[in-house]
């Protein structure tokens, strides 16, 4: 009985790709098991060992190439959905597009705190961006009449990343609107 279930898993190992022929020998296997007289199992086992050993014979078939995966999804990440419009930076794309948008510069119409003295920052494009609670980063606002320029870029596991020109440091953000 062993030495039945040791045959079966060998047969069944290799895969689906040969799956009807090895499905095919290892019932043969289990059939012999079932009969009584020890000449006719041993004749039925010899039998169907010839035909395991042809199912494990056979040809792969080639397989399909693998999608290359990131870095992240081998940890379980996905990427960052992938924008072509810089005035959808930020929002969740229905479907990747044929060129990625990974950054974009605008000038800040109106610049603000939150209650828990969080930047808020509303560009001329429309968008509002909000400094994340998590991030530390003291944001002063412009002198009066000056003007702020920010790149906002994408960070790491799909952040995004603002920084203002002739600043040092950068401010971790999210999409408002």
């Amino acid at each position: 009985m062993r030495m039945l279930l040791l045959l079966s898993m060998f047969l069944i190992a290799p895969g689906a790709a040969r799956a009807d022929d090895t499905r095919d020998a290892l019932s043969d296997f289990v059939k012999c098991g079932d009969i009584g007289d020890p000449a006719k199992r041993l004749e039925c086992f010899d039998a169907a060992t010839a035909r395991g050993k042809a199912a494990l014979a056979a040809p792969v078939p080639a397989a399909q190439p693998a999608k290359e995966k990131s870095l992240l999804e081998w940890f379980g990440f996905s990427k960052p959905n992938q924008i072509t419009k810089p005035e959808d930076f930020g929002k969740p794309a229905p479907e990747p597009g044929p060129t990625e948008v990974s950054q974009i510069t605008d000038m800040v119409l109106e610049f603000g705190k939150t209650a828990r003295g969080k930047a808020l920052f509303i560009l001329q494009n429309g968008q509002v961006w909000r400094q994340i609670d998590g991030d530390n980063e003291v944001v002063s606002a412009p002198a009066p009449g000056a003007t702020m320029k920010v790149t906002i870029e994408t960070g790491v596991f799909g952040s995004y990343n603002l920084t203002i020109e002739g600043r040092k440091g950068l401010i971790k953000v999210n999409r408002l609107k």
